[in-house]
């Protein structure tokens, strides 16, 4: 089995794509608006903010990060593409994920076939090393508070908790990697 992690083609969209619909708990009978939205270059979930995990030359797991200094205009973007019809005020009044100087990995999912095969250590690790080329300070992540074990995957690789947060109605952990 040969897997590769690399930054994310045009072509990686549909994986892209149901990336977020998996990470955000969605029906893939969303599909079609997901992968308009994350071809466009200007949205969080773009492409262009991808990192995929090939297995044979398939792609199998997919990585969204990117810099939290363009977090506002990148949220817009994806909002006005995504739920265009949600009241503005609900977005200008939710907190922030991703800050100046982080690097932050939103969305992750690898296909079910390939699940503990470290491929989501190798797509972190991979982003980590991303973010510090960008000159970000850090990495960070969010972690469902009600998800223990997830954080505890994290803080196997590194990550410490630094806070905690509402989003959206749920409560997480903020976590980073220096």
């Amino acid at each position: 089995m040969e897997i590769e992690i690399r930054d994310a083609r045009i072509e990686d969209v549909p994986i892209v794509a149901w990336t977020v619909l998996t990470a955000l708990d969605m029906s893939t009978d969303d599909m079609d608006r997901f992968i308009e939205s994350c071809s466009n270059e200007s949205t969080m979930y773009s492409w262009k903010n991808s990192i995929i995990a090939t297995v044979n030359n398939v792609p199998v797991g997919c990585l969204i990060a990117y810099d939290g200094s363009r977090y506002d205009e990148l949220r817009k973007k994806t909002w006005s593409s995504l739920w265009e019809d949600t009241d503005p005020s609900i977005i200008e009044n939710t907190g922030k994920e991703a800050h100046e100087g982080e690097f932050y990995l939103d969305s992750m999912a690898i296909l079910p076939d390939y699940r503990k095969l470290g491929i989501g250590k190798l797509l972190i690790e991979y982003a980590i090393k991303k973010g510090k080329e960008l000159s970000c300070q850090y990495s960070s992540l969010l972690v469902d508070l009600d998800k223990p074990r997830l954080k505890a995957y994290y803080e196997t690789m590194g990550f410490k908790e630094f806070g905690k947060m509402e989003f959206f109605g749920h409560n997480y952990y903020r976590m980073k990697y220096v």
